[in-house]
């Protein structure tokens, strides 16, 4: 009996090594693919998608996606990215039939007829009688005449979009190398215009039969080669404008735009044509309206970098999540935080600040060491607890913090408490910081 007992006590423990096994396994293989990143918006049912005009042209038959019928089109809707996609990549695996023509839409939106306005489309058409064939992108740059693709088999097109840049390839081959030239408009299609939106499929015709079986997006940071595009933002506050658009101009491998807010946040009332890597604060302004906040955390759900400079700490005083976003804040009022009664900060010019260097394995602070600066300090200001600190000073007329990480949404968030005059501009140490500090946030330095 005691040996029946070890038995059965040893297979129950062979069972859970198993079971344990098997777990591990199975959260290996989703932290692999949540590595890779690709996201499946096909199911297998329509869940997610909405079709429009037509829409009996689409179905679903054998777990493969199929329209065959008038002109209609297929529209993702569902919760990835909250459907409204900018930089990217696209992985669509197609097979047609003999005379099909079909299309890919993408930075387009729902439209209830007709062909889609607004955005771009990527041909399917292997043996269509139109010229246009598959892995072109329509009326922009065509693939003209021969096919890379055969009807009757699979094949897939891949999408790759970032910033003003248009990529795609068939079966692995690139067909389309397109960059949107600066004020770009179409002459016969207005909205063909790189900004963001979501994906769409074509039905054409009725004698057009497709079929579509895997549709994989993997969103995109910012560029991470070529030129960076940062969006310099200023208004609320009066700085030396000269030194500081040297500054900026005398960054490597960047351009700098200063916009100079009218309206405290008017570039963020309508981000469609947004096309900047990183947006740098050092705006003082105060009013954001509802819509605006949500632009601007969409950007930074999006990947776009941030960097908030001194003055920035006193913006938006009555927004309680902007200090959340920035890491920071200096009170220009007293404040009420939860059950804390938060009294105004306040500030010292021309104060004289040697700089420690507190985590030198960042990449923001590469090749930086202790330095000294002629500046502004800042008391009594709010940090976030979860803040990973760059740069402190020992002074008493600063805060012990002047230089922070970290992040919001999928956006990397650096706050630097310097900068206020020209000074500070020209010191060689607070440049390479500001410089590193962009090219982190757009996920250029690793």
């Amino acid at each position: 009996m005691k040996h029946l007992a070890y038995l059965i006590k040893e297979k129950k423990m062979i069972k859970k090594m198993l079971f344990g096994m098997l777990v591990v396994g199975l959260a290996c293989s989703l932290a692999g693919a949540a590595e890779d990143g690709w996201i499946e918006l096909f199911n297998g049912t329509l869940d997610g998608w909405k079709p429009t005009e037509n829409m009996g042209t689409w179905s679903v038959k054998d777990g493969l996606l199929v329209t065959h019928g008038p002109r209609s089109h297929l529209f993702y809707v569902g919760p990835v990215e909250n459907a409204d996609f900018r930089n990217f990549e696209l992985k669509v695996e197609v097979k047609t039939e003999p005379g099909s023509n079909s299309g890919i839409y993408f930075h387009t939106k729902v439209q209830d007829s007709d062909w889609p306005a607004q955005g771009f489309e990527v041909q399917v058409n292997n043996t269509h009688s139109d010229r246009k064939k598959t892995g072109g992108l329509y009326a922009v740059e065509d693939v003209l005449d021969n096919a890379p693709a055969k009807d009757g088999e699979w094949f897939t097109e891949h999408i790759i979009v970032q910033g003003s840049d248009v990529t795609i390839k068939v079966n692995g081959k690139t067909t389309v190398e397109w960059t949107e030239p600066p004020g770009y408009k179409h002459p016969q299609f207005p909205g063909r215009k790189l900004s963001s939106g979501t994906f769409a499929l074509q039905g054409h015709d009725p004698n057009s039969v497709a079929y579509y079986r895997s549709i994989k997006v993997k969103p995109l940071p910012p560029r991470r080669t070529g030129t960076l595009k940062v969006a310099v933002l200023t208004g609320g506050h009066d700085f030396e404008q000269k030194p500081f658009t040297e500054m900026f101009n005398s960054f490597k491998d960047m351009k700098c735009t200063e916009i100079k807010l009218q309206d405290h946040s008017e570039i963020f009332e309508d981000i469609s044509n947004w096309d900047y890597d990183v947006v740098v604060m050092y705006n003082m302004t105060q009013n954001i309206s509802q819509k605006r906040q949500e632009n601007f955390k969409k950007l930074l759900g999006r990947g776009i970098g941030f960097v908030a400079l001194h003055h920035n700490m006193g913006a938006f005083q009555d927004w309680p999540e902007f200090k959340k976003i920035a890491g920071g804040k200096y009170y220009t009022k007293p404040t009420k935080e939860g059950d804390k009664e938060i009294p105004v900060s306040t500030y010292k010019h021309d104060i004289d600040m040697d700089i420690k260097v507190t985590d030198k394995a960042h990449p923001i602070t590469r090749g930086l060491e202790d330095f000294q600066i002629h500046d502004e300090g800042y008391k009594s200001c709010g940090f976030e607890k979860d803040n990973r600190i760059l740069l402190t000073v020992d002074h008493p007329d600063s805060d012990k913090t002047v230089a922070w990480v970290s992040k919001y949404g999928k956006a990397k968030v650096c706050g630097i408490m310097l900068g206020h005059d020209g000074k500070a501009y020209a010191n060689p140490s607070f440049r390479k910081l500001l410089s590193q500090a962009i090219m982190w946030t757009a996920g250029r330095l690793n």
